[in-house]
């Protein structure tokens, strides 16, 4: 007795997968453009001229997203971020540090600053970030069950 079988959708069935396989793809892709939006929202509040939003980066890195600051443009974002220790401030070239205030300039040798308690948004998008990931992926894939 002699058995034969025959095999079909081959095709279909390796297109379907390669499909399924390319979702965490695009949900990382649409995942890293949320939590770049989040840290540009979050620099926004402690911001008044910009800097910090516009120094905000999305970069392609291999098979991952990087998001960050860029230095050279807010050189000032991790002490934003992370805040700094009371700490005292003498001016650089000059002999006084010169500041205007209620209308009127003031003159010191040295400030002692108090410190900044800082604001860890980048921390926060990283706690995010798994969070946005699996409800991008659960909904790409219900999208792909209801078609």
């Amino acid at each position: 007795m002699k058995l034969t079988a025959k095999t079909t959708g081959i095709a279909e069935a390796r297109a379907e997968m390669l499909r399924i396989g390319a979702m965490p793809s695009k949900a990382l892709a649409v995942v890293a453009e949320d939590v770049e939006e989040f840290v540009s929202r979050e620099a926004a509040k402690h911001n008044k001229r910009g800097a910090l939003v516009q120094s905000v980066y999305l970069r392609r890195a291999g098979d991952a997203y990087d998001v960050g600051h860029d230095g050279q443009r807010a050189p000032h974002a991790p002490f934003v971020h992370w805040g700094t220790k009371p700490h005292e401030i003498k001016p650089k070239k000059k002999g006084v540090l010169r500041w205007a205030g209620g209308g009127l300039f003031h003159f010191a040798k040295r400030v002692q600053h108090p410190g900044y308690r800082g604001d860890p948004w980048m921390t926060r998008a990283a706690t995010l970030a798994p969070r946005l990931f699996d409800q991008q992926l659960q909904a790409l894939l219900a999208q792909q069950r209801g078609a």
